[in-house]
């Protein structure tokens, strides 16, 4: 299985007016490789649409980075307007308005919502612009045709969700539950651990056996 994941947003981007060490940007580059790491666990091939967190790229050209992909992940945090707002934290997914990435779009955005522990429930959204999905990167992946989604990642606007999404433990766990969620939704099998020979018995003889190492 191949996905594509797309780091939202790069440079310093998006600044939370919650509290100012966090940048969008910077969350979903870290969080991106981390979603990459255990995907690659699950004997996912993960390929990403910038090579440098400093470097741009048009919206349209990432979703097409995903041709051949079997799923569009763009990573994301949400805002209200341009002040704190701790009422709003829903994790939502935006989806492609065909409809194929609903199913995994809805799965990853209650992951989100149980990690996060977030007040609000999960959401799938939908949004149609003038030639097909509002959202660039979405009309680039069905271009090419790839399901997918935008993932928000709860609220930056939210102070306790910023504070929540600053702490690298947190990020790590998260990303963890995703690769997860997406291992279970495409009945994807985890590897055992590598096996290796070894010593076995106490009689003094040699004998070779295969046990798992982990």
């Amino acid at each position: 299985m191949k996905i594509c994941i797309d780091a939202g947003h790069y440079g310093k981007y998006n600044q939370s007016p919650a509290d100012k060490r966090y940048y969008e940007s910077e969350f979903t580059w870290k969080l991106h490789l981390l979603q990459k790491k255990y995907l690659e666990e699950y004997g996912v091939e993960v390929v990403t649409t910038r090579p440098g967190q400093a470097q741009d790229r048009g919206l349209y050209s990432r979703g097409t980075a995903s041709e051949g992909c079997a799923l569009f992940l763009s990573d994301h945090t949400n805002a209200v307007g341009a002040g704190v707002d701790d009422k709003v934290d829903y994790p939502a997914a935006y989806c492609g308005i065909d409809g194929r990435s609903d199913g995994i779009g809805m799965a990853l955005a209650q992951c989100v919502e149980r990690v996060l522990g977030t007040k609000q429930p999960a959401r799938i959204e939908h949004r149609r612009g003038k030639n097909g999905d509002y959202y660039g990167v979405l009309r680039g992946a069905t271009a090419v045709g790839t399901p997918g989604l935008i993932l928000e990642h709860s609220f930056h606007t939210n102070t306790s969700i910023t504070k929540w999404l600053l702490d690298d433990e947190n990020v790590d766990r998260l990303a963890r539950a995703e690769a997860e969620t997406i291992s279970l939704y495409y009945n994807l099998a985890k590897p055992l651990p590598e096996k290796k020979s070894g010593w076995v018995g106490e009689d003094g003889g040699w004998r070779f056996y295969l046990g798992n190492t982990g």
